[in-house]
């Protein structure tokens, strides 16, 4: 198996194992010292046990669907759909693996914002793809 093929192998099982609340497999998954950021809240958890607390203590009945998911060497790019009661979210994850396991996890979480104005010849309204944002 590529370097590359391992990377989406690892980050797969990371989204399975997290849909699947199994938090024992899912720390399996992240070295010792992983750092999970969130750079639209300036937040930063850095270690396996507290960002496995962080997932398992999220609130509400989540879901996610990952809409895509790129793979290059070492590292690895994702989008997912994210459902909490009835807000629907769209995920932008990034990975990068230190051998077998994940080293650092980027997450950006997009809101839909209005165009601006003037562009309005040159666009299609209300299109959507794989990924939901509420109000499309």
């Amino acid at each position: 198996m590529t370097g590359t093929e391992q990377t989406r192998a690892v980050v797969r099982l990371y989204f399975e194992t997290m849909s699947e609340r199994d938090w024992g497999e899912f720390g399996r998954l992240l070295i010792e010292d992983v750092v999970y950021e969130m750079p639209q809240t300036s937040e930063r958890i850095t270690g396996r046990e507290k960002y496995v607390a962080f997932n398992r203590e999220y609130p509400g009945d989540w879901r996610l669907t990952v809409t895509r998911l790129l793979a290059d060497g070492a590292t690895a790019a994702a989008s997912m759909n994210f459902t909490v009661g009835d807000e629907e979210l769209v995920g932008l994850v990034y990975f990068e693996l230190r051998g077998e396991l994940i080293a650092r996890i980027t997450d950006f979480w997009p809101e839909p914002y209005a165009p601006p104005a003037g562009r309005e010849h040159l666009v299609e309204f209300g299109v959507t793809g794989l990924d939901r944002l509420s109000g499309s």
